[in-house]
């Protein structure tokens, strides 16, 4: 958050072009640095004990207070004077960083496994207790860093203004929040989870809901974003958060809302891998501006200061935009691990236990294949019947008509024999007859069966 002013010179008989840069200017609400100043109160309360370091830390909240209420309320166009200049470059993050050190450590270190389900529940409570001193929203990391081109248009000393910044994230900052959080995921991976690696912990997800709570309630713009279904977590915003920049008061260009959701998360934290990641970078960049602004002669007022603020804020003069103003916001690498499949160990039966509901429906269900089955079994018996009805007819007839045949070919040799002879053609093609009658019911009744 170092910052410093924009100087030029203007000369009225020449043409030149200036290039300047800027740091972004942090002003917080003073609700969330009433916020950091209860956070330390209650890890004092819940310690039981005198702490040096929070005492110290403590009174140095009271001071920074102070500063940011008078600094706060000096209006973009007016120059900040030496002390407010180095409160922001200086004093404010050295503040912020030691209260994340100091909170992240005194409440990791007193988070140890516990084997009761008393002391589980007291464990898991202090994990999600740790995350809370350790959360800093994504516009406190950030840090503005570009160029402003000047050009001069006539001699009166109207001019022009061609940006190009870079809204990134601090380096040294963002190291030390991958650090924090790598050490809770080393003392805390396995508390917030259940044993079987399936899922959150259902306390930690309550507590994690109640902190989230509390953080809107007080001003706090961060929130913890739980995937159960991957097991990892991210850092977003409660609310959105603007920002613009100005110069002399006239503002160059802005940002009506910081990019939110996974795609732009700068942190997540995979807790079944004890792997956190930072998908924009150490130092990536978050959001790009190019653009050009028309200035009158009027600007052309003793020295010219660059500042960027949060929030919104009305500017008391206006330039004119000129040309393509771009932004463009830059999204990280968020890709989602596969999901976690939920098993249930085998010496857990709750779920396999069937309800009485469940019970008739299977019974029904057992009932319906059965019925299905022997209906599918009497459908086979009439074309059976059927075919052999068919097929011994067809044997009867073959039969029969071999036999008189045989006789037609006999040779009588008295009346009498050549009577009988004709009786026993006359019973066999009788016989005969009737097969081929039986065969062709047989027949019929097989289509009947097949086709209906």
């Amino acid at each position: 958050m170092n910052f410093f002013k924009l100087v030029m010179l203007f000369s009225v008989l020449a043409t030149f072009s200036v290039a300047s840069q800027t740091a972004s200017i942090f002003i917080k609400d003073p609700a969330e640095i009433q916020n950091l100043q209860k956070n330390l109160e209650t890890l004092k309360t819940d310690l039981g004990e005198s702490n040096p370091q929070i005492d110290a830390l403590l009174n140095r909240a009271s001071n920074i207070a102070k500063m940011n209420d008078r600094c706060s309320i000096i209006s973009v166009n007016d120059l900040l004077d030496e002390e407010c200049s180095h409160f922001y470059s200086v004093e404010l993050p050295e503040f912020e960083s030691e209260y994340m050190e100091l909170t992240g450590e005194l409440r990791l270190n007193s988070v140890k496994m516990g084997s009761t389900l008393a002391e589980r529940a007291e464990q898991i409570q202090v994990c999600a207790n740790a995350l809370v001193g350790i959360l800093v929203s994504k516009d406190k990391l950030l840090k503005l860093d570009g160029n402003v081109d000047l050009e001069p248009l006539d001699l009166t000393g109207a001019f022009d203004a061609t940006y190009e910044f870079n809204l990134y994230f601090d380096g040294s900052r963002m190291s030390q929040q991958k650090s924090l959080m790598e050490r809770w995921t080393d003392k805390c991976s396995e508390v917030v989870i259940r044993k079987a690696h399936d899922e959150f912990a259902p306390l930690f997800v309550d507590r994690i809901n109640a902190i989230n709570d509390s953080l809107e309630k007080s001003n706090a713009n961060v929130k913890i974003v739980l995937e159960p279904e991957y097991l990892d977590f991210y850092l977003d915003l409660n609310k959105p958060v603007a920002g613009a920049y100005y110069l002399n008061g006239a503002q160059l260009f802005k940002v009506n809302s910081l990019p939110s959701g996974r795609n732009f998360a700068h942190i997540i934290v995979n807790v079944l891998e004890k792997k956190v990641y930072l998908p924009l970078g150490v130092d990536g960049k978050m959001q790009n501006f190019r653009g050009r602004v028309e200035f009158t002669a009027a600007y052309q007022e003793k020295d010219l200061m660059g500042r960027w603020t949060w929030g919104n804020k009305e500017s008391t003069n206006l330039a004119i935009a000129k040309g393509e103003i771009t932004s463009t916001a830059i999204i990280g690498d968020s890709t989602k691990p596969a999901p976690i499949v939920k098993q249930l160990a085998s010496t857990d039966t709750t779920a396999l236990i069937s309800s009485n509901a469940s019970d008739s429906e299977a019974a029904s269900d057992a009932a319906k294949d059965a019925s299905t089955n022997e209906g599918s079994k009497k459908s086979w018996i009439l074309p059976a019947v059927a075919s052999a009805v068919m097929i011994g007819g067809g044997v009867m007839a073959v039969m029969f008509n071999k036999k008189a045949k045989d006789e037609h070919d006999k040779v009588p040799e008295t009346k009498s024999e050549y009577d009988d002879i004709c009786d026993n053609i006359d019973n066999a093609q009788t016989m005969r007859n009737v097969g081929i009658g039986i065969a062709a019911v047989g027949l019929v009744g097989l289509g009947f069966t097949l086709f209906f």
